[in-house]
């Protein structure tokens, strides 16, 4: 077993500019955990996977903790993925939860509920809300606005896949359980997170999942991630069904989702006390989102007009700023 005691923690943060704002900064003053074993770096630049890498090979912390600029963290974060993480020298990381914050709008809460939903989101449905209790995970219960990596097997694995953006985490993560590591999914390590403000930016982020997942799959094949093409699987269903519907056996389908979506939503009606009954129109724009950005993947791949992801994935006027020393 590893020593819990009070390893040092790079505190990782990429943003796209110097001026733009970062409320988790005032959040980081304030967490139970010595000052002084605590580095706080922001990446500045238009790649993520790129702007965390950089970051991470500068580190000098012994674990390196994922976050966002708008992350809102609790102030017992530090001390309890520290308590899971030097278990097991086995344990490569240990991840939590992204949570929406109660002052958040309707819209919003409506975008967290869809994101929470076990009919629309599955198993990822742990990334938004506290489902069970510790336990070792995979992928599907983990996200990068929420995460503590240890630097040694960062670093030893080669990082994130710079080509990736999203799902970089996701590749990582699938990578360095492969050679033998384990990740811990905690409900307890918390933290709040705005979500979309308006359905425009909700569609956005559904479509840049869709593509990101579909580059994921360039790298680790089709079958490791088949379930990933349902959405696309109805989506073309659905557009074969508006076309050449005849009968009312090809709408079986479409019922049986329409039912669950139903269902599901008076379910979260009762247990959160909310008129939810809208939740089935989300769950549609949520799932054709991804689908539509899997799609244009696709077909940017065929035609290969990557020009926009190339031109950020290769810009190099990243800078590394360092907000916080340890010591």
């Amino acid at each position: 077993m590893e020593s819990p005691l009070l390893k040092t923690i790079s505190v990782i943060i990429p943003a796209e500019s110097v001026c733009a704002s970062a409320p988790v900064l005032d959040c980081l003053k304030k967490v139970d955990y010595p000052q002084e074993n605590i580095e706080i770096i922001i990446s500045i630049g238009n790649w993520p996977s790129i702007q965390r890498n950089q970051a991470a090979r500068l580190a000098k912390g012994e674990i390196l903790y994922f976050f966002n600029r708008d992350t809102q963290l609790q102030p017992d974060v530090f001390k309890k993925m520290m308590s899971i993480i030097s278990k097991d020298t086995r344990i490569a990381g240990v991840g939590g939860v992204d949570i929406t914050p109660p002052g958040n709008n309707y819209m919003q809460h409506l975008f967290g509920y869809a994101m929470s939903s076990f009919f629309a989101h599955w198993k990822m449905r742990a990334r938004y809300v506290q489902v069970g209790s510790e336990k070792v995970a995979c992928e599907n219960e983990l996200l990068l606005s929420n995460m503590a990596i240890k630097k040694k097997v960062f670093l030893e694995t080669g990082g994130f896949n710079e080509g990736l953006y999203p799902n970089e985490e996701n590749e990582l993560i699938n990578r360095i359980s492969r050679m033998g590591y384990t990740f811990i999914y905690s409900p307890d390590i918390k933290i709040y997170r705005d979500r979309r403000r308006n359905l425009l930016r909700f569609i956005k982020q559904f479509y840049s999942y869709g593509g990101g997942r579909l580059n994921q799959m360039k790298i680790e094949g089709v079958l490791k991630n088949i379930k990933f093409l349902i959405p696309l699987s109805f989506l073309i269903y659905s557009i074969f069904l508006f076309f050449l519907g005849t009968s009312w056996v090809f709408f079986i389908p479409l019922i049986v989702y329409i039912s669950l979506a139903v269902i599901d939503s008076l379910y979260l009606s009762v247990k959160h006390r909310k008129n939810l009954l809208i939740l089935p129109a989300i769950y549609l724009v949520m799932h054709f989102s991804y689908a539509f950005g899997m799609l244009s993947e696709i077909c940017r791949n065929i035609t290969r007009q990557n020009t926009r992801r190339a031109r950020l994935a290769n810009n190099t006027n990243n800078k590394i700023l360092y907000i916080k020393e340890i010591g």
